[in-house]
């Protein structure tokens, strides 16, 4: 069973759109819980590098369903 092309683009945006709104504030958040956290600053330093790195993936993957809905609005078929 197929998604139409419609309803497709519209998950692909809101799922981006739920990406491009939460990571920042989830990192925000993360990092203030950190700072007052009580953790050496060594943890604290690894902690924030992962931060970081799911931030990047998280802007990768935003990319990532941008190009597939671009792909998807060039492709004549209704239903993928």
């Amino acid at each position: 069973m197929g998604v139409e092309k419609k309803k497709l683009l519209k998950m692909l945006e809101e799922a981006s759109q739920l990406e491009d709104r939460s990571i920042p504030i989830y990192s925000r958040h993360l990092k203030t819980a950190l700072f007052w956290s009580g953790l050496d600053a060594s943890t604290r330093e690894q902690l924030r590098i992962q931060l970081g790195i799911l931030e990047k993936e998280s802007q990768r993957h935003t990319k990532v369903l941008k190009e597939m809905a671009k792909k998807i609005r060039e492709d004549k078929r209704n239903v993928f």
